[in-house]
């Protein structure tokens, strides 16, 4: 049987960090997968998955610092990024008065 999941703990965490960023999106995402095999297997057998978590944290923090970086276009499916905003002026004014 092959290991799901395999990792050399460097203690500080610095060496894991910097190998994570060279992997692409699709690298990262079968990465978070397999950390979440390996939890499940390894908390099923009674263990302390501590090295899958670590490595579970930081593709999750490598993933948000991508997506952080994405323009708001690319984010909330807008064509045009820079999209003028409305103008407030000319919108209808709706005022309420109690009488």
């Amino acid at each position: 049987m092959l290991p799901l999941f395999s990792a050399s703990g460097s203690g500080s965490g610095e060496g894991s960090a910097a190998e994570i960023q060279l992997l692409t999106d699709q690298e990262l995402m079968a990465l978070w997968e397999q950390t979440q095999v390996a939890v499940a297997v390894i908390e099923s057998r009674g263990g302390m998955p501590n090295t899958a978590r670590r490595y579970e944290k930081a593709v999750l923090f490598e993933l948000q610092r991508r997506l952080a970086q994405r323009p708001a276009g690319e984010l909330f499916g807008t064509k045009a990024p820079e999209d003028p905003l409305p103008d407030v002026e000319a919108l209808p004014h709706i005022m309420m008065v109690q009488a």
